[in-house]
């Protein structure tokens, strides 16, 4: 509890009077507690949550000033408790919170959003504390890759944004990617490229003077059927394991070396792990 006093001047010299609550600034008023040093009633908690009826004797009692001054020093008790609390937020929160660049964090307690140079965009949050120690924090994007692609729509969380970004990259084949092939590779002898170094997913083709090779053209490959067929197009179906035909070390081999050829209109017994094609024309 706070005290104050006035001075007055009694025969020229100044005397130390009791301040009046009148002039008690704000802080004094409520660090003066009503009835402090005072006589107060003893109240049990339970006349206190009855009420003023029980605690003054019924309906028609007559409060004492020792009940009074009980009633304003627990009320005057909480406005205490409140107005500390208070205090302490503001002195601990002085510095507040700013958005701007790194220069603008100055003073202790103090919260900063740090923005790109010459933008509005938020990209780190600084602190410091009552001493003044800064300490720096970086966002950072928790999220779940979803089972199926979907539209990245404005909105969303950083999270399903991020979770939506990886599922349309792990979809992605590699030669989808800068640095690969071109979906139809033409080798010859010189700028031949052995399987390790292809890309998954493209067709390679072996141009070659060797006698006895038979060369066929296509104008597109892609994965799988379509009906009708097509021209000029090269069907193939992926698969993840290994044939059991042989390796072969040739250098000059194209990549299709399991092709079998038939004669128009003939049909063989047909192997798994193997190609088979007709010429219908050739170029």
């Amino acid at each position: 509890m706070m005290e104050s006093s006035d001075k007055e001047t009694k025969n020229g010299l100044a005397v130390e009077t009791e301040s009046s609550i009148n002039s008690a600034s704000l802080e004094e008023l409520f660090e003066s507690l009503f009835a402090d040093t005072g006589s107060r009633e003893n109240i049990s908690i339970k006349d206190w949550t009855d009420g003023w009826s029980a605690i003054v004797g019924g309906i028609n009692g007559i409060p004492t000033s020792r009940q009074f001054n009980t009633l304003q020093h627990i009320t005057d008790l909480k406005c205490l408790k409140l107005f500390h609390d208070v205090a302490a937020l503001k002195a601990a929160g002085k510095g507040g919170v700013k958005i701007g660049t790194i220069d603008e964090l100055d003073g202790e307690n103090t919260i900063l959003f740090e923005l790109l140079k010459d933008t509005s965009k938020i990209f780190k949050v600084h602190r410091t504390d009552s001493e003044n120690n800064p300490r720096e924090y970086e966002f950072a994007s928790v999220f779940n890759v979803p089972k199926e692609r979907g539209k990245l729509k404005s909105g969303d969380t950083l999270s399903e944004l991020f979770g939506q970004i990886a599922r349309h990259l792990l979809d992605l084949k590699s030669n989808c990617f800068a640095g690969t092939d071109d979906p139809f590779v033409l080798m010859t002898e010189t700028t031949y490229k052995p399987p390790s170094l292809r890309t998954k997913g493209c067709a390679y083709g072996f141009i070659t003077t060797q006698r006895g090779v038979i060369m066929i053209f296509f104008d597109r490959y892609i994965t799988g059927m379509e009906d009708p067929t097509v021209s000029g197009t090269l069907y193939g179906v992926e698969k993840t394991e290994k044939t059991e035909l042989e390796a072969d070390n040739s250098p000059y081999k194209a990549v299709f070396s399991n092709v079998v050829y038939l004669e128009d209109g003939k049909e063989i017994v047909r192997q798994p792990g193997k190609i088979y094609a007709s010429v219908k024309s050739t170029r």
